[in-house]
């Protein structure tokens, strides 16, 4: 029997950037390709965690880019920041390993500038890592670093999404008070900056915390706050994940005509966001919705659409997730022509995702190695002129201490014609 697969959708992996994603990045892109390399750094910092979930490979093109133009000009800041650059990316394809490499290269730098406010970055997505890994007490060890340098660092933007990550942990581990103050604490902050889409998360958070508890009454009333931050913002996705979580408790709680509602709006505002990533999981949401309904037929056609728009993106996941629903409610409705022709489909689907996930897993790796391949030539060249520079350094002191010695032998030599002249007399 096919178990209920609902996206809830919050946003729990808050990366250590100030604003969020889906945000219009297009005019950064392109003052990119002509700004020097300290505005190209700016930028990149700025736009590196933005892309849309469909266009996060772009990032490889300007952790390349960034890493070239640093060794080109002898910048180790640039290639620190293509090092933090690059660690999300390869998070994002489960390269724990490699990523935690690459964050520890940029760790090492930050700590040798003593760059506070990028060593709470690096922390944070170390934490990351581990907390995907599901080593939540090593998480919360290195989300606690992070909180140590946002603190050095004196801004409270930066110790705040510290909190937020600790809270997910304490969630995690059923440390419902000290989560609760922490989502609390965080509110607080972001409600007297006025920073809604932030607030959409923590909101969100802060419902799920009372839907854990099965306090409906607390969880609607916080979705509901986080559904109206991400409307006051204009950030549709927050909007579609707030009636997402209000059809949830509406669904737990048994009034499925309010449900049903709140999924089709949350799919309407996804259609807004025109991001078909989250649109085949809107559709694979209702698809859901009537499959625990027992409306077979409806549930088919949603399901159907789920694929049809993950065809479209060529999201591979997203078919194979809406197949294996197909394959359910045939299975259900003993219907089993169309049960084979889609275990079929899911069988060269599965294959294709295998293949395609090898290709983007080596063509991450291969990147990856470039670039230490560079960072190692660069370190290398580095040297080089370092001990060049030594070379000419005491080759120039050789000389200076020639001189000298040319000078007092002349000093000497003087003095012993004037002395031998003066005993002679």
């Amino acid at each position: 029997m096919k178990q209920i697969k609902i996206w809830i959708s919050f946003s729990f992996l808050i990366l250590f950037n100030l604003s969020y994603a889906q945000e219009s990045i297009s005019d950064k892109l392109e003052e990119y390709e002509t700004s020097s390399l300290d505005r190209k750094m700016e930028l990149f910092y700025y736009f590196f965690y933005k892309f849309e979930s469909d266009q996060k490979d772009s990032v490889l093109y300007y952790v390349n880019d960034l890493i070239s133009e640093g060794i080109r000009n002898k910048n180790q800041n640039a290639i620190a920041l293509a090092n933090l650059g690059i660690g999300p990316y390869l998070l994002s394809n489960s390269l724990f390993e490699e990523a935690e490499a690459k964050l520890k290269k940029a760790k090492k730098h930050y700590h040798k500038v003593e760059n506070d406010t990028m060593l709470a970055e690096v922390y944070i997505n170390l934490g990351n890592s581990s907390y995907l890994q599901g080593k939540f007490t090593e998480a919360e060890m290195l989300y606690n670093k992070s909180a140590e340098f946002a603190q050095a660092s004196g801004d409270k933007r930066f110790q705040m999404l510290s909190v937020f990550n600790l809270s997910r942990i304490y969630l995690n581990q059923g440390r419902v008070e000290e989560a609760k103050r922490m989502i609390q604490e965080y509110i607080d902050f972001n409600l007297s900056n006025g920073a809604m889409r932030k607030l959409a998360a923590a909101y969100g958070l802060m419902g799920q915390l009372y839907l854990n508890q099965s306090d409906n009454a607390q969880a609607i009333d916080y979705f509901t706050r986080s559904m109206e931050s991400g409307l006051t913002a204009g950030y549709m996705p927050a909007v579609a994940n707030g009636y997402t979580n209000l059809a949830i408790v509406e669904y737990v709680s048994g009034n499925m005509r309010k449900a049903e509602q709140y999924f089709q709006l949350a799919l309407a505002y996804r259609q807004k966001a025109a991001d078909k990533f989250y649109i085949a999981e809107g559709y694979y949401n209702l698809g859901d919705f009537f499959y625990g309904v027992a409306k077979f037929d409806s549930s088919i056609v949603n399901y159907a659409y789920s694929l049809k728009v993950a065809e479209e993106s060529n999201n591979l996941q997203g078919q194979i997730d809406a197949l294996y629903a197909l394959d359910a409610v045939y299975d259900t409705l003993n219907e089993k022509d169309n049960q084979i022709a889609i275990l079929k489909k899911l069988l060269v689907t599965e294959k294709k995702q295998a293949t395609h996930q090898s290709y983007k897993e080596i063509n991450a790796l291969k990147l990856s190695y470039a670039q230490s391949e560079k960072e190692a030539i660069n370190n290398g060249g580095i040297r080089e002129d370092q001990l060049q520079s030594k070379v000419v350094e005491y080759q120039s002191i050789f000389s200076n201490w020639v001189w000298v010695v040319f000078c007092c032998v002349a000093l000497l030599f003087v003095f012993v014609f004037f002395f031998k002249r003066s005993t002679s007399k």
